[in-house]
């Protein structure tokens, strides 16, 4: 009897240590797709996607946004690809709409919905005007579907190939399609295939995606389609003009509540490769095998940063951040026509502008394999095309950058922070290119005359984001020094290195804006400096700056901060003249350039001002809802995650800042598989100042620390309180 008991005690203790493990909270659990997508600024992509997964399935909606999205607006139907968070969008190809009857026109087949639910891993909806239930689930190039359907002998599935996001959801960034085709591929009509060639949208040329697709259930019967004009049992359509409206349909009889699933891939090298993708990755109509491989996948991704302590909302603001933070850049290798077999290719970049500031750090901590495998796409396609730019998107350089050639902050951030498995040589001869034959400002394009204006006059003359990529440049320049410096190149370093302190050439010490002197302004080729409105936000491609003010840019001196402050006057004067910034909202954390500027406090030895703007920033502008600005391909989300673990990084440098924790304890498992354990047992919504901090053992008496104490892994130990320590 004893025995029985005993064995009985060891299978409820199991069934108990079972049920706790299922029972607890996991990272993925806590990720909201909806975060971004609620407010109207983030742009993020409610759909699911694996880690830089090349497709991204999600709905699609009337006046949606540039993820091709409004949640308040019917559903029109399912895109294979979107770009996150972006400012200006692309894409939304090979378009899936279930429906009852048959509607091909572009918006005669909206539909209210219901029952929305959304993660990493799954989205589903109920279409209310059909009575139609989807769902679907990704794999990296492929995605399975699942549409469970009314009773009805005329059930049917639309495929529309000339249906993007430029083009149809928000044609003021103008999309085409120029040319495709959709065909059946078998004497069943279960399997279909095609391809689209588009044009439009954010970057530059033509491209082309292919597709593979199958059902589960033979169709009743199949037709194609073109500009509205049914063609029942055609089995192949192409376009005869340019943006021709092409699809196909597959139609079924269907009993209440049946579902049939569909599974389909995408290529940028062709309709065999889809196919392939499809073979492998969804071999079988198993849809749960796929989403909980999807999940697996997901949690062991976000598993990279374990927090504990804090609200259960500051968890899932930070983990659906990092969620976002992993989504694009696109791993396109072996995907593409232009490179051959196993050629790192990482596609997508909107912009390196944007990533080049956190998110980039942030994978130089997490996951450097796909560092290195940025950049050794960066030296493919500098040996194919002679250049590297700053957005690369389906495969084509944009030759506009928005700022300066930032690609080199990437580079040499990654040089810097020791990843390996890339020849730093051959990624020296891309930063020596930028260095040497680019940096030509905006108004210069293709116009070799010009192209020593930078770096013989020493600045960008008066004109379109003059200022801005003349400040960007000589930070360019300071990052190529410091790689040039590592691999023993001196006179490269002390060329570039001089070349780096050029931005003071735009500082006029006489300009005044709210009793305080002393911003960026542009200068005439003759070196007169031209009135502008200090606090003017131009916008996009216009004059002097770059989506940021002069209050914003003014702050822009990466690699010297010091300097900074001696030219505002020291450091009492610099603080006054930077508080008066942020609470007068000058200082907009809204986007990209002011990133930095919190942390320059630090430099004026008030790291308590840092601790206090940065919490305020966290708790008034990342909610439930979205975030302040567009996400930009987790841009602003990286900044999230950094400043809730306590620390921000100095992009393209080694160095940290420390900022103190949002919650009690982080594990930060880095890609060599060490751990960075930080504590703060006094953290709290109170606590929010540094009263004393310990790296790896020994006190740390500056709020800066280089890479390298926790490269290898190690602790922060943070004594929080809820006022500032006396100096």
């Amino acid at each position: 009897m004893k025995k029985f008991l005993s064995v009985i005690t060891f299978l409820v203790f199991s069934f108990s240590l079972v049920y706790a493990q299922t029972a607890t909270k996991q990272p993925v659990d806590y990720v909201d797709n909806r975060i971004g997508v609620l407010d109207k600024f983030s742009n993020c992509v409610i759909g699911p996607q694996l880690p830089y997964g090349s497709i991204s399935p999600s709905p699609q909606t009337k006046e949606g946004e540039d993820d091709g999205y409004n949640p308040s607006e019917p559903i029109r139907g399912f895109g294979q690809i979107q770009q996150s968070g972006t400012g200006w969008g692309t894409n939304g190809q090979i378009f899936l709409s279930p429906q009852i009857g048959l509607a091909t026109g572009e918006d005669n087949h909206d539909s209210p919905k219901s029952n929305e639910k959304a993660t990493p891993y799954e989205y589903g909806v109920t279409l209310d005007r059909y009575n139609i239930d989807v769902k679907f689930t990704p794999s990296y190039h492929s995605a399975i579907y699942q549409f469970k359907f009314p009773k009805s002998d005329n059930s049917n599935i639309l495929l529309d190939i000339t249906h993007n996001i430029p083009l149809d959801i928000r044609p003021k960034i103008k999309g085409s399609l120029l040319a495709g085709e959709v065909h059946f591929d078998d004497e069943s009509h279960q399997k279909f295939s095609g391809y689209g060639k588009y044009v439009g949208g954010f970057g530059g040329g033509a491209y082309t995606i292919y597709f593979a697709g199958e059902v589960n259930k033979k169709p009743k019967q199949v037709g194609t389609w073109i500009n509205g004009n049914v063609n029942l049992h055609a089995t192949q359509q192409s376009l005869k003009e340019t943006n021709d409206r092409v699809g196909a349909f597959l139609n079924f009889s269907t009993q209440e509540n049946e579902s049939i699933s569909l599974k389909v891939a995408i290529s940028f090298k062709s309709i065999e490769q889809a196919r392939e993708w499809l073979n492998q990755e969804i071999p079988k109509f198993d849809y749960e095998k796929t989403k909980l491989l999807a999940r697996e996948t997901w949690n062991n991704s976000l598993k990279k940063i374990e927090v504990e302590g804090g609200e259960e909302k500051d968890k899932a603001i930070f983990y659906t951040a990092l969620y976002h933070q992993q989504l694009m850049p696109r791993n396109r290798t072996n995907d593409t026509q232009a490179f051959a077999k196993d050629v790192p290719m990482w596609d997508d970049h909107f912009a390196i502008w944007d990533t080049w500031r956190t998110a980039y750090p942030l994978h130089n901590l997490l996951d450097q394999e796909m560092v290195a495998g940025t950049v050794n796409s960066f030296i493919a396609r500098f040996k194919k095309y002679g250049v590297v730019r700053d957005a690369f998107i389906n495969g084509n350089d944009m030759y506009n950058e928005q700022g300066g050639n930032n690609i080199d902050n990437v580079i040499a951030e990654a040089y810097l922070k020791g990843v390996k498995g890339v020849d730093w040589e051959e990624a020296y001869k891309v930063l020596k290119y930028d260095a040497d034959h680019q940096r030509l400002g905006s108004y210069t394009w293709n116009q070799d005359s010009t192209q020593k204006v930078y770096k013989e006059l020493g600045w960008i003359p008066a004109g379109i984001m003059s200022c801005s990529m003349t400040l960007e440049y000589a930070y360019n320049d300071y990052c190529i020094a410091q790689v040039a410096k590592g691999l023993g190149k001196v006179d490269d370093y002390k060329k570039y290195f001089e070349r780096s302190k050029q931005w003071v050439n735009l500082w006029n010490k006489n300009a005044k804006s709210d009793g305080f002197s002393g911003f960026i302004m542009p200068k005439t080729p003759k070196g007169d400096f031209v009135e502008i409105d200090l606090k003017a936000y131009p916008g996009s491609w216009q004059n002097y700056f770059y989506e940021a003010s002069s209050w914003n840019y003014s702050f822009f001196a990466p690699h010297q901060f010091k300097e900074l402050v001696k030219m505002n006057g020291g450091k009492e004067e610099f603080v006054k003249k930077l508080e008066y910034g942020f609470k007068n909202k000058l200082i907009m954390y809204s986007n990209e350039p002011a990133f930095l500027a919190v942390h320059e406090f630090i430099y004026a030895d008030r790291p308590d001002l840092t601790s206090y703007w940065v919490r305020d920033l966290m708790s008034k502008y990342f909610t439930l809802k979205g975030y302040p600005g567009n996400d930009d391909s987790g841009a602003m989300s990286s900044w999230y995650v950094f400043s809730a673990m306590g620390f921000f990084p100095n992009a393209g440098q080694d160095i940290y800042y420390l900022t103190g924790p949002l919650f009690k304890s982080i594990k930060i498992n880095l890609s060599n598989g060490k751990q960075v354990s930080i504590t703060a047992p006094k953290a709290s919504a109170k606590n929010i100042y540094i009263q004393s901090v310990k790296i790896n053992g020994k006190r740390n008496k500056s709020m800066i620390f280089n890479h390298q104490l926790i490269a290898n892994g190690g602790t922060i130990e943070f004594d929080m309180g809820p006022e500032p320590i006396k100096n």
